[in-house]
């Protein structure tokens, strides 16, 4: 399709639907409930600008600024975030009020400049938010173009009207600063400091009279605008951002002045709202509030990414320099690829391909400027939040579907030059084909979704046999004893294990969730099933469906981490976060299509509703809502990556998908009675079976049976691979007393050789489980039966006897997902990094620790020592003090010291600190309390919520 600039300016189009049609079925409200995060305000699709009210300054769900249970408006600013777990944005808040002037946004008794309101008075549809302040009665209404936002301020009579301008408002001001252009036109900047380390805002602003007097805050970073009330009440102002400068902005603002018609404003955001969300055409009268949930949803989805490029096509770089873009292929920002990688993308692809190459060029542009693909790309800041690098399944899918529109070269440079960087664990997924718990936190999700970026990298280029290995590592983490993926430590899967436990193993997430995590491998991990072995029995009896079941149908109850991203439970199935939303496709690759209607149609019915608290989860940038625009649909990308879809469950009669230059995809559903069934889906009149492609101008027909048992069969074949599981230490304590029994297994049960303290010393073949007795490495290996084949990697474990000269008693029990190893962790001789989550600290939630040490015979003691960690991010707080006592007979015991510290619990970096205790007389017996920090302050996320302690290692040295 012919693209040019007017892509661009799409906003100022008029659609060819009728006006109003399908925007007026979208509710905003959706999501700004609950823990959706989403916020009501208008902007346009993929529109720079998201003009909104902020009700809320910190909190997690307070993350997008606005929580439709509040009742506060503190001001209206032109940026926000629509549903992630990290609060930012919010910038450049304007609010308007009268009588005496002030700069505190609440003050005490409701005297600063915000308001309370009535949600009674509060309304939000595309392109327009509107609300009546209660402070004075003001009505404020807002709507937006691409790059500024208007504002229309109604003030009754008798007021005296004044609007603030906060720069200060929410995120961490670094620099900021106002210039008076003329009476009414202001010009401004903002630096700040919050997710997105330096986050550039410039602004433009003019008003529809001019003011008579402007006053500053003593930091002159708050401007307040005196105006004479005009006769009607109403002012008007247009306000133009920009992330390279004021004369960005400035730009940006005479581009598109809407000389103060607000009603022409909003009208032109409408259209553009109609055309987009015209491209899916519901034919469906009897579905009302099913497409009110669906078209916010689709509407969710073009909420991000944003342009990131003025009108004159310059734009903020990922190298913070200032570049001149092509006017055809200008900059997009925000990218929640973790999320959005999984159907969001697939669904611009299919929908709006013409974008979806933007945002690919887009990732291709900032390579060339920082040298690696974006991870969680902020306003130009590389957050690096969460794991892999999913930008590559992405750009794969668009290449394949689209390969005559990219450069071939540029990506594998792009993408081998990324694989090649240590992030996500990368250096030991490569090393030695998985990430094991003490070589990085998350060592389980980050294994698998790192051989799901290996196996697009593999699509790529067909012929690099190290691609298409390294897309199947994720088995190496595979247990056959009990069936799911599992950590690792020194080789061994770590017990005690419970696939329910929320844990530092897995991203947000625990066993089950991450069960069927490596989405591009379903019938690889069919397979690995088919080696679980059974409790009690040699048999392997599991089976895909039967662990599908078991997922769906146990207790909904966990343990471990307190989890707030966990939401939306089917059992432990959780569709409040992402790694589970291919899920209850996956009966289709056991043959039960009846099971997949049916979980689906829970799904849809349970977690998407018309209501402010309609989502079970946290939108996060558009995933939530593209799973049921596809899942509405009747077919969802299972494999985001080589385009194909699964089948599913339609929820409408007949749907036409329009995509400008393309012939049109028509869905018809032939359904005649309540309880059917459907069997099978047609395309173009021919039965076809999951996964399917579609191309323009296919027809689907999704066809019904009365028949509720097995029903269509999936028709993939198994591609057999030569891909080597790696064998395991199956027993062995990393740290033993005085001997460890260590046996070592292969889930195929192949040959096994081994060799002590270097390897390639003497190659023994291993036959029984092995005795040791002092420190010993051990490295290890598959032996290669085929002798033309090679043997593999070497691996290692290492066998250390406990330090001796004391044992430990815990009177208090550890948080079970933070053992370190179990109850000798404290005094094992293995100390932990800065990450709280490497498996060496010992954790305890919302308690005081309490340790009693027993010496191996009464000595005179130089120093004793406890080492904690400070990771207040992450809620762990260094102890308020350590109490130290000793004592001679293990019953009366005497106080040594109070061991304090003066750091704060503001500080951004993790750090460790020791609490010593100093010349104690001769004792046999030890003891220390270290007292808990108590609740976190108001300025904390996680304000009033319980805070940890993270001990490691206790260490006594005695007198000579």
């Amino acid at each position: 399709m012919k693209r040019n600039f007017s892509l661009i300016f799409l906003w100022v189009l008029v659609g060819t639907a009728t006006f109003g049609q399908y925007a007026q079925l979208v509710n905003p409200f959706i999501g700004t409930g609950g823990h959706g995060h989403t916020f009501p305000g208008p902007t346009t699709p993929f529109g720079m600008v998201q003009l909104g009210p902020d009700t809320r300054l910190e909190g997690w769900d307070g993350c997008s600024g606005y929580h439709y249970s509040d009742s506060i408006i503190y001001g209206f600013s032109h940026t926000h975030l629509s549903g992630t777990g990290i609060p930012d944005y919010c910038d450049v808040l304007i609010m308007p009020s009268s009588g005496d002037p002030t700069f505190v946004n609440l003050g005490v008794s409701g005297n600063g400049y915000a308001s309370t309101f009535n949600k009674s008075n509060e309304n939000a549809s595309p392109g327009l938010y509107q609300v009546v302040l209660n402070k004075y009665q003001i009505q404020a209404k807002l709507t937006t173009t691409p790059r500024t936002g208007l504002h229309e301020y109604t003030f009754p009579k008798g007021t005296h009207p004044w609007i603030i301008i906060d720069l200060k408002h929410r995120d961490k001001l670094i620099h900021g600063g106002f210039t008076i252009n003329k009476s009414n036109e202001i010009s401004g900047y903002r630096i700040s400091n919050s997710w997105a380390k330096e986050q550039h805002i410039y602004f433009n602003l003019i008003t529809s009279m001019p003011f008579y007097k402007v006053q500053y805050s003593a930091d002159s970073m708050q401007l307040i605008c005196f105006f004479e009330r005009p006769t009607d009440g109403k002012i008007v102002l247009q306000c133009a951002i920009s992330p390279v400068d004021i004369e960005g902005a400035k730009k940006n603002l005479k581009a598109e002045h809407m000389h103060f018609n607000f009603k022409k404003a909003y009208e032109a955001n409408v259209k553009t709202w109609e055309s987009m969300l015209s491209r899916i055409r519901i034919q469906d009268e009897q579905q009302l509030t099913k497409k009110r949930i669906f078209y916010t949803a689709l509407y969710h989805t073009l909420m991000h990414p944003n342009i990131y490029q003025d009108v004159d096509g310059r734009f903020r770089g990922m190298d913070k320099k200032i570049h001149q873009g092509d006017l055809k292929k200008p900059r997009y920002t925000v990218f929640s690829l973790w999320d959005t990688y999984r159907a969001a993308h697939p669904l611009y692809e299919l929908i709006y391909p013409e974008y979806n190459q933007l945002f690919v060029e887009t990732f291709l542009e900032q390579f060339k400027e920082c040298g690696r693909l974006p991870v969680w790309e902020l306003a130009g800041n590389e957050t690096y939040c969460m794991i892999g690098n999913h930008s590559i399944p992405v750009i794969v899918n668009a290449f394949l579907n689209h390969p005559k529109k990219y450069s071939k070269h540029l990506i594998t440079t792009a993408i081998q030059k990324t694989l090649n960087q240590n992030f996500s664990g990368l250096e030991f997924f490569n090393k030695q084909g998985f990430i094991s718990s003490e070589e990085s936190s998350e060592s389980v999700s980050k294994t698998i979704e790192n051989s799901l970026d290996y196996y697009a990298a593999s699509l790529m280029n067909q012929e690099d046999l190290n691609l298409k290995r390294a897309a199947y590592y994720y088995k190496n983490l595979f247990n056959p004893d009990n069936g799911f993926f599992q950590a690792k430590l020194n080789q061994k899967f770590i017990t005690p294990f419970a696939p329910n436990e929320v844990n530092q193993h897995y991203t947000e997430a625990n066993a089950w969730h991450y069960m069927f995590g490596a989405h591009h491998d379903i019938e690889g991990i069919k397979q690995l099933l088919s080696h679980q072995r059974m409790i009690g029995s040699e048999k392997n009896t599991a089976s895909l469906e039967n662990k599908l079941d078991e997922l769906f149908r146990s207790s909904s109850e966990m343990s471990g981490r307190v989890q707030s991203d966990i939401t939306g439970l089917i059992g432990q199935y959780a569709h409040g976060n992402e790694p589970s939303h291919h899920v209850g496709y996956l009966y289709n690759y056991c043959g039960r299509y009846d099971k997949t209607q049916d979980i689906l149609q829970h799904i849809m019915d349970s977690f998407y509703l018309d209501a402010p608290d309609g989502l079970c989860g946290n939108e996060d940038c558009g995933q939530m809502s593209a799973w049921y625009v596809f899942s509405a649909l009747g077919f969802y990308p299972v494999n985001p990556i080589n385009g194909s879809f699964d089948k599913g469950i339609p929820q409408f009669g007949s749907v036409r998908i329009v995509v400008p230059g393309q012939k049109e995809i028509k869905v018809k559903v032939n359904i005649k009675g309540e309880n059917e069934r459907f069997k099978a889906i047609q395309i173009n009149g021919s039965s076809v079976k999951s996964p399917f492609d579609i191309e323009p101008g296919d027809q689907l027909e999704f066809l019904t049976t009365d028949q509720m048992d097995k029903v269509d069969h999936i028709s993939i074949i198994s591609k057999q691979n030569s891909f080597m599981i790696l064998p395991y230490v199956q027993t062995g304590d990393r740290v033993f007393t005085d001997s460890t029994v260590v046996s070592l297994a292969h889930i195929n049960q192949v040959p096994i050789e081994y060799c002590l303290g270097q390897p390639n010393d003497i190659i023994i073949k291993y036959n029984q489980p092995l005795v040791f007795k002092n420190n010993t490495a051990l490295f290890f290996r598959r032996q290669q039966v085929d002798h033309t084949k090679p043997n593999g990697a070497w691996l290692k474990a290492v066998f250390d006897k406990r330090p001796s000269g004391l044992s430990i008693q815990l009177n208090t029990p550890y948080a079970s997902q933070y053992s370190a190893g179990g109850v000798n962790a404290l005094h094992d001789g293995l100390s932990g990094s800065l990450d709280f989550r490497d498996g060496f600290w010992q954790g305890y939630w919302g308690k005081d620790l309490h340790v009693d040490i027993e010496l191996d015979s009464i000595s005179p003691v130089q120093e004793i020592n406890l080492r904690c960690l400070q990771d207040q991010n992450s809620w762990i707080a260094l102890p308020k003090e350590v109490k130290f006592y000793y004592s001679l007979d293990g019953k009366e015991y005497k106080w040594l010291a109070d061991v304090h510290h003066d750091i704060p619990l503001k500080t951004e970096d993790p750090f460790d600190y020791t609490f010593k205790a100093y010349d104690i007389p001769r004792t046999k017996y030890l003891r220390l309390e270290a007292i808990n920090y108590g609740q976190l302050p108001s300025w904390h996320i996680g304000a009033g919520g319980d805070t940890w302690i993270f001990a490691d290692e206790i260490q006594v040295k005695l007198k000579q």
